[in-house]
């Protein structure tokens, strides 16, 4: 069995990336995806992805497969 790991930082990939260099499109896709024929990323990589300036970022995975980050906040001693 292949487990596919993250380019960024070698966990395990929870997404795909793949780019269009002639439309300046980039789009995050689920692992399940047909066209898995990019460049994988685990969730955190996936979730704080930018796209560079003058191109367009589409994220198509599944709601339930996004991540937020969620800041927080140091406990306040009374």
């Amino acid at each position: 069995m292949f487990i596919s790991l993250c380019r960024s930082c070698g966990t395990p990939a929870a997404a795909v990336m793949t780019f269009a260099y002639s439309d300046a499109d980039l789009w995050l896709d689920d692992l399940s995806s047909p066209t898995h024929d990019g460049v994988e990323l685990c969730s955190r990589h996936a979730d704080t992805r930018t796209a560079p300036v003058g191109w367009t970022l589409t994220d198509r995975r599944r709601v339930s497969d996004r991540h937020l980050f969620i800041p927080v906040e140091p406990a306040t001693v009374a």
